[in-house]
């Protein structure tokens, strides 16, 4: 025996003897139960806070302010459109003699000037003065001295040139009302820089429909996660801070941040570019939509202790940040000012209601109205509502020596747990696999060519397939792992402004997001290569809420998008999203891990479901999974409220096994000990959603503190009792944490 094979051999023992506790001990996993807490049963106390809907008193509101004084009255199909031409601020009459109007009652001897020039300015600009070495930033509004006006009348309007006297910046803003309401334009081809000044950004009738105090009943509506509404009242000096929240979340692309998980704080964001307010609870109320300019807004709500004790939301523009540009390799940076503007036409839809419509949910109707045309046709002849089953095929982990492939369920596996659920009667399976490569969950993206044969055949997947309604291969094209093949570090990866790459880190991976033309292109490329297996579509995770620019390319925020829009639209298979923002509604068949909340602020008075009314019986919308809840009834109440379907995260093996890995937080997901959950939860929330499969919600009352009704189009309502007690609703009695179906 050579002297090489003696070395070998002794090397191979070592490894033998190391390896050999570590199998035995991942041997002895398969013998431990998966983590699962049986909260079905628990009746927990109802808190009644914002985390629900809450009751709302149906005062009179009574006008506040008057027509203005000498005002210019354009006659338009709509009606008149009163026109302050010194502010251009507007007011219109709705049909119930309401006064909407876009300033407040100013004449009142209280207020300084200052404050009543910025609340009468159809804008307010704000500019950064490239003349100083700090890009001091200039605020202006229409009574800034040396401010000139140039006005024209035109159908159903009015059209202003505004020269800021202090910037000498310039714009156009256009304010026309007929049938569909009130829409205010700023084109980008009329907005002229000066020498010394550059746009920063542009607040568009800041206190249209402002309230002072709770003078007026009623609330304002934030698309903040699935919804949020924010009650007209006194002021709170606790209140610190005004409310301010980009469209779509934070723009990474202006930060020195080298790990963007800590950029991304989580919690709930804006997935429409939508507002509203109301005055008097079913008597008026605004909707706004903005209809572009969406990528770069921002949606601002003043709080009455901030703003003179008055609340109002409005809308926001950014033309252009400051960023910090790094200088050396120990952290030195310098403050320089974004070169170009970012590229928009302003346009935003303010439509009244009134009456039963005057609320979040006529604003919802409206949108959803809108919406209608572009959405794909479902076909609702089902009597069961679907269960979305999500598996784990493969994950990887560092080894001893070499990386260690963990399989947690092959497709044999998934077919045998499809099948066990059709023996309980859940018929209609949305199944997914994330990862399906041999790369696994973590270290696969955003190479997806072929299926690793340890999950089994082609054959085995077939079989798979057909026996889910829709079977996904979950893929993610937008970050590439470190560890991943398909793409040029050097010349594939997105940069932000200060050239730096888009980096996000975690204890076993390092992801960087790519170029959109590389990140489509290899997405085009992965789903040519797997046209051949028998699947239904992809399942495509950060694709649906992540927004960036790659300044290396030049490719914009509205570049991204409309790239992808395109990209999706070509497709003919099945997709889904995750998390998805409106711009792309229009192209998936599911929606996964829908927003069950708002943020929550201690600000807010009700987290309400306005995103799933928009889209629930247009889309199938589905919650994150159910294997976490951790007050299991009240969650799947939640789901019947909001009709929304229940979810699973499911493996053949523990759980255990995601130790070290990327997925540990994972703590449960073993069929086995998930079945009796799956079971019980599945048809807890499908006896009373089966009856308004396709139907569309029309009305939502809170009957009285954690009692909801749910009034569907189909003639069908659902009563939601959130109390540990009894409700008795006519001749009924809800058992607590329960819910009662009634037809007609």
């Amino acid at each position: 025996m050579s002297k090489h094979q003696i070395v070998r051999r002794i090397i191979l023992i070592f490894i033998f003897i190391i390896a050999l506790p570590l199998a035995l001990s991942i041997q002895a996993m398969d013998d431990l139960d998966d983590v699962f807490i049986p909260s079905f049963d628990v009746i927990s106390p109802y808190v009644d806070s914002n985390k629900h809907s809450r009751v709302k008193q149906n005062l009179p509101a009574s006008n506040q302010q008057h027509i203005f004084q000498d005002a210019t009255e354009i006659l338009t199909s709509a009606g008149i459109l009163y026109l302050d031409e010194s502010s251009l601020a507007f007011q219109v009459v709705n049909h119930n003699g309401y006064i909407w109007s876009s300033t407040i009652d100013y004449d009142r001897p209280s207020y300084p000037t200052t404050f009543k020039n910025r609340a009468r300015s159809a804008i307010i600009l704000e500019s950064y003065n490239i003349a100083t070495t700090n890009f001091a930033i200039t605020e202006e509004n229409i009574f800034q001295s040396g401010t000139m006006i140039d006005l024209d009348f035109i159908t159903n309007g009015f059209h202003a040139t505004i020269k800021f006297g202090r910037s000498n910046i310039q714009l156009g803003l256009m304010v026309t009302y007929d049938q569909e309401g009130i829409r205010v334009i700023i084109p980008e081809a009329e907005i002229i820089e000066s020498e010394n000044y550059r746009i920063s950004s542009i607040k568009v009738y800041p206190f249209f429909g402002a309230v002072l105090e709770d003078q007026i009943p009623g609330y304002v509506f934030l698309p903040d996660g699935i919804g949020a509404l924010v009650d007209y009242k006194q002021s709170d000096p606790l209140i610190s801070a005004n409310y301010q929240k980009e469209i779509y979340d934070r723009n990474p692309g202006f930060n020195t941040e080298t790990n963007l998980t800590n950029f991304f704080t989580g919690g709930t964001r804006i997935y429409a570019p939508v507002f509203g307010f109301v005055h008097g609870i079913n008597q008026n109320a605004v909707f706004a939509q903005i209809k572009s300019g969406a990528e770069y807004g921002i949606i601002n709500l003043y709080y009455p202790s901030r703003n003179r004790g008055f609340t109002t939301v409005f809308p926001e523009f950014m033309y252009r940040r400051t960023y910090r540009q790094p200088i050396d390799k120990v952290g030195n940076t310098i403050s320089l000012l974004q070169i170009e503007k970012n590229a928009m036409d302003i346009d935003i839809h303010y439509t009244l209601l009134e009456h039963q419509e005057a609320n979040y949910v006529g604003m919802a109707k409206v949108y959803r109205n809108r919406l209608v045309d572009q959405l794909k046709e479902k076909d609702h002849q089902f009597d069961q509502i679907p269960l979305r089953l999500d598996s784990i095929g493969i994950e990887r982990r560092e080894g001893l020596i070499f990386p260690e492939t963990i399989v947690m369920t092959t497709y044999q596996d998934m077919k045998e747990m499809i099948e066990n659920l059709n023996q309980l009667d859940i018929d209609r399976i949305i199944a997914s696999m994330h990862g399906f490569t041999r790369q696994g969950v973590t270290w696969a993206p955003p190479h997806y060519i072929r299926p690793s044969s340890r999950l089994g055949s082609k054959n085995d997947l077939r079989e798979l397939s057909e026996q889910a309604e829709v079977f996904y291969f979950v893929t993610e094209y937008l970050m590439a792992s470190q560890k991943s093949r398909g793409y040029n570090s050097f010349s594939d990866l997105a940069k932000k402004i200060n050239d730096q790459t888009y980096q996000f880190r975690s204890s076993t991976d390092q992801k960087y997001l790519l170029t959109h033309s590389k990140s489509i292109e290899l997405m085009e490329l992965s789903m040519k290569r797997l046209s051949s297996q028998p699947i239904d579509g992809l399942a495509i995770t950060s694709l649906g809420s992540l927004l960036y620019e790659d300044f290396s390319k030049k490719s914009s925020l509205n570049d991204m998008i409309d790239l992808y829009q395109q990209s999706l639209k070509d497709l003919d298979s099945h997709i889904a999203l995750y998390d998805v923002n409106d711009y792309f509604w229009s192209y998936i068949d599911h929606f996964f891990d829908f927003p069950m909340f708002s943020s929550q602020l201690v600000t807010f008075d009700d987290t309400v479901p306005f995103l799933s009314i928009v889209l629930s019986g247009s889309i199938d919308l589905f919650g994150p999974y159910a294997n976490f809840y951790p007050y299991a009834r009240d969650e799947l109440l939640r789901l019947i409220d909001f009709n929304i379907y229940p979810s699973f995260m499911v493996t053949k093996r523990s759980s255990k096994y995601f130790q070290k890995t990327a997925l540990e937080s994972i703590y449960s997901s073993r069929f086995e000990d998930l079945r009796p959950a799956i079971n019980t939860y599945y048809h807890f929330v499908n006896d009373a959603l089966s009856f308004v499969i396709g139907a569309k919600i029309e009305q939502r009352n809170v009957l009285y503190p954690g009692v909801v009704e749910v009034i569907y189009d189909n003639q069908i309502s659902i009563i939601i009792n959130y109390l540990e007690q009894a409700y008795v609703y006519g001749v009924h009695e809800i058992e607590p944490k329960n819910y009662l179906v009634i037809q007609g």
